[in-house]
């Protein structure tokens, strides 16, 4: 039994509230840049705002969360920077648990979260995943609780 689940912040209500920050800056830069209010240097600006507005929410759309669970091990990668799974190997879990609480409340917002020795993975899920490994904790946020939480009994009925 294995089970797979990516998440992004694709279609979620972050991707069109950058959006609409964004957009309204573009527009009002072209505007005073052909309207000529921003001087000769006025192209170096657009330049800027035109470049950093597309790259920022390119950016934003790129950051995603796998998670994968099988048998043996609970693996993890969260791109754009981390591209290789991170492995955490069934023996080396203290305690795994599935809680229904807002991550966003909860761990201080969306994204990748550090905070004293707990880091968290948080986007737009109403469950959230707890391993303790040593003195680390690692949370997740997932939208499929019912098939992690069979494969954590599956985990603990092999070790009974």
């Amino acid at each position: 039994m294995v089970v797979n689940e990516q998440q992004s912040f694709r279609g979620t209500l972050l991707m069109y509230g950058v959006i609409l920050l964004e957009l309204p800056s573009l527009v009002l830069i072209s505007t005073l840049y052909f309207t000529g209010k921003l001087g000769e240097e006025g192209w170096i600006a657009l330049l800027v705002v035109g470049t950093l507005i597309p790259l920022t929410f390119l950016f934003l759309m790129s950051i995603d969360l796998e998670l994968r669970m099988d048998e043996f091990s609970f693996s993890y990668k969260s791109g754009p920077f981390q591209r290789n799974w991170r492995k955490v190997k069934k023996e080396e879990i203290q305690s795994i648990t599935i809680h229904k609480k807002d991550g966003f409340m909860d761990y201080g917002g969306v994204g990748i979260r550090y905070s004293g020795k707990t880091k968290a993975y948080i986007f737009f899920a109403d469950y959230v995943i707890e391993l303790e490994i040593g003195k680390k904790k690692l949370a997740f946020t997932t939208n499929k609780p019912r098939e992690f939480q069979e494969m954590i009994d599956h985990w603990k009925s092999e070790t009974n």
